[in-house]
């Protein structure tokens, strides 16, 4: 889905700001569990007996999620044997351009991650792969943004450079998420691994907001009386873009995208997505 961002505005200050914070993981919050803890402990994921190495283990796909399977199989002492109908990587796929530069590709699936996906960057930094900005809308590293409403464009390079009422939008997004869902206090949590708290927090929202929509919450906020703001942020967004079309879904599932961080700070594998389970 096209998902949403806590930090709708980026600048140079924000960006020192996040840096100087504990970091930020997938750490709830339903399930807060230390995945990247796991993956890095010095034990591995697990052990099988000496009498069982060597043993085939049959790993059907050869996703990535099929190759990760089959690199931690192998480090235990087993010998996987990975089945593939078409080629390597699943919907890990980069293509070129028949007559093109070699350097000209296209994601044929994801092509963007969060910094916040530890589990995925430590296999990234297992097979010593680079990772660079990617250009979403107004990020800190695109160098300009086209902005598209009702016939008038707009170019940005940042926030700053667009008329008022799109400030006025980011902030009362901002707003919204403090007032209605503790956006502060569980992102702190998160980073803090904070159990506890994030279930205090996490409890108190799904009994208040399990049958409430996005646009609902929205509409619920004092910040977006105006819908016009509701309007602008629907078809227009930051981050990522636009997206009224989730409007019809849970506020719970966007708020877990937004504590996590998840669509945002993205950045690209460098030599394209399919590097990695190569």
């Amino acid at each position: 889905m096209t998902s949403t961002v806590p930090t709708a505005v980026h600048d140079e200050q924000e960006t020192r700001a996040h840096q100087a914070l504990l970091p930020m993981t997938m750490f709830g919050p339903d399930f807060p569990y230390a995945y990247d803890d796991f993956l890095a402990h010095p034990a591995g994921l697990g052990q099988i007996p000496a009498t069982e190495h060597g043993a085939e283990v049959a790993v059907v796909g050869g996703g990535l999620s099929g190759l990760v399977t089959a690199y931690e199989l192998m480090k235990m002492g087993l010998k996987p044997v990975v089945y593939e109908a078409d080629r390597i990587g699943g919907r890990l796929r980069t293509v070129g351009f028949d007559g093109c530069d070699d350097t000209l590709t296209a994601e044929m699936g994801a092509m963007r991650f969060p910094p916040s996906s530890t589990a995925l960057q430590h296999y990234i930094d297992l097979v010593g792969l680079k990772t660079q900005p990617f250009p979403n809308p107004l990020a800190p590293d695109t160098p300009s943004t086209v902005v598209d409403l009702k016939g008038e464009s707009h170019y940005a390079r940042t926030i700053d450079d667009l008329p008022p009422v799109y400030r006025e939008v980011a902030d009362a997004w901002n707003a919204c998420l403090e007032e209605g869902a503790d956006f502060s206090d569980m992102n702190r949590a998160i980073r803090e691994r904070n159990v506890p708290r994030i279930r205090e927090i996490w409890s108190r929202l799904v009994e208040k907001l399990d049958n409430q929509t996005f646009y609902g919450f929205l509409c619920d906020s004092a910040a977006f009386t105006s819908f016009r703001h509701r309007e602008i942020f629907g078809q227009v967004g930051f981050g990522t873009g636009g997206w009224d079309t989730d409007f019809p879904n849970s506020i719970l599932e966007i708020l877990r995208v937004v504590y996590t961080e998840a669509d945002d700070h993205h950045r690209g594998i460098v030599g394209g997505s399919q590097q990695l389970p190569l």
